[in-house]
C-alpha cells in the first residue's frame, strides 16, 4: 500500500542519510520501523512520562545525527592510519 506522511525536513534528510550509510531504502527502515512498533517489541516507555517521552522524541535527531557524525570520523581515523594527516592526504592527491 502506498501512503504519505509529513516529516520534519531535518529528521527525514537525517533518516535519508543513515538508510544511504546502512544501503537501506528509506522505505525498508519505514517498514522495519512500523513492523517492530506493531509488534511491540520496543518498550513504550514504561515508569515514564509524557513530557520524558516528548523530550526523547525532540533529542532524537541530533543523537542521530552525532552517532552519524561519530561513525564518519572514526571511519576516517581507521582510513588514514599510517598515510599521514589530512593535508597530506590533499596534497598527495593533487600529484
Amino acid at each position: 500500500m502506498k501512503t504519505s506522511i509529513d516529516l520534519p525536513d531535518d529528521l527525514y534528510r537525517l533518516v535519508k542519510s543513515k538508510s544511504a550509510l546502512e544501503e537501506k531504502a528509506v522505505r525498508e527502515v519505514a517498514t522495519a520501523l512500523f513492523s517492530a512498533w506493531v509488534a511491540d517489541t520496543a518498550p513504550s516507555g514504561a515508569g515514564s512520562t509524557a513530557s520524558d517521552a516528548h523530550s526523547a522524541e525532540a533529542d532524537a535527531p541530533q543523537k542521530v545525527w552525532l552517532q552519524t557524525w561519530q561513525k564518519l570520523s572514526a571511519d576516517i581515523d581507521s582510513a588514514m592510519q599510517g598515510g599521514g594527516g589530512l593535508v597530506e592526504q590533499l596534497q598527495n592527491d593533487r600529484k
